[in-house]
């Protein structure tokens, strides 16, 4: 169990009740959400709670294309991954997000292929990306698993891991990251996530091991903490956000919110269905909205 000494405790744990307190009085899911605070990347957080509390990471059904055949499903505690052997990269991750994945756990000093690809499988190791002028880019983010070290090194396993620009991971995808973060942190959220990445824009170093995605989209899923799909009752029960960012250069200063979009439009060129789960109308009502 890791918790700080009382008196630091005490002195970071009070704001953070109060603001859950807040959450707690909000009559309807779908009134506007906060704006995240800014935050130093890594920055570590306020309190490390009793036991990281992970649940359903495909809560609302686990996304499938036409070809299931380039989907090897790996179920980890700390997320879902779809690996896509020929393409070295993921077809999409999957997690669950709330205030008990963040403590106080050191950032891993470096990445490790998946020894649990079956064989056949290339397993991409960090030397791919060298020299490549991208970035190695989290899907889970480090930072949403430090209650403990193991939790947190599940991020830097490379089958988490897409190129990206560093302008756009350190840029509207940081962003978006530190977002949800205040969502789960401060204003007592639990969400379910769902990214990867799409299109082709080559291979890293012309290797041919590792694809380059065009873009790379995410979906959140918002809800009170403790919620899951058995709360989702009507259209107002949860909230959708989704967007699609260009792995491009240039776009650092570039707010997140410069690339929302719906589901549907993430459904029409990944090939997946997502959110399944949901009922139909609802389902609808969501994946066509824009957030």
């Amino acid at each position: 169990m890791h918790v700080r000494p009382a008196a630091r405790v005490l002195r970071f744990l009070a704001p953070a009740l109060a603001a859950a307190s807040l959450a707690a009085c909000t009559a309807d899911i779908t009134d506007p959400l906060p704006t995240a605070p800014a935050r130093a990347p890594y920055a570590p957080s306020y309190y490390t709670y009793p036991s990281a509390i992970y649940r359903s990471h495909v809560e609302f059904g686990t996304p499938t294309d036409a070809n299931s055949a380039d989907d090897v499903i790996l179920s980890k505690r700390q997320y879902t991954v779809s690996h896509n052997c020929a393409k070295g990269r993921p077809n999409w991750v999957s997690w669950n997000l709330n205030k008990t994945h963040f403590g106080d756990a050191p950032r891993a000093s470096s990445f490790t292929s998946d020894a649990s690809l079956p064989s056949g499988c290339y397993r991409v190791v960090t030397g791919d990306y060298t020299n490549s002028g991208y970035d190695r880019g989290h899907q889970v983010r480090s930072e949403e698993r430090t209650w403990d070290a193991t939790d947190n090194k599940s991020t830097f396993v490379m089958t988490n891991v897409v190129p990206q620009t560093h302008d756009m991971n350190a840029g509207p995808w940081l962003d978006f990251e530190y977002y949800l973060q205040s969502l789960a942190q401060s204003s007592n959220k639990e969400i379910y996530v769902i990214s990867g990445p799409s299109g082709n824009k080559g291979t890293l170093n012309g290797a041919g091991k590792v694809q380059i995605p065009t873009y790379t989209w995410k979906i959140a899923v918002i809800m009170p903490y403790g919620q899951g799909l058995a709360n989702v009752t009507s259209t107002s029960s949860i909230q959708v956000i989704a967007v699609d960012m260009p792995n491009v250069t240039g776009i650092i200063s570039r707010p997140w919110t410069d690339y929302k979009t719906t589901v549907d439009k993430l459904e029409g060129f990944t090939g997946y269905n997502f959110l399944a789960k949901l009922p139909d109308s609802i389902e609808s009502y969501w994946e066509a909205r824009v957030f």
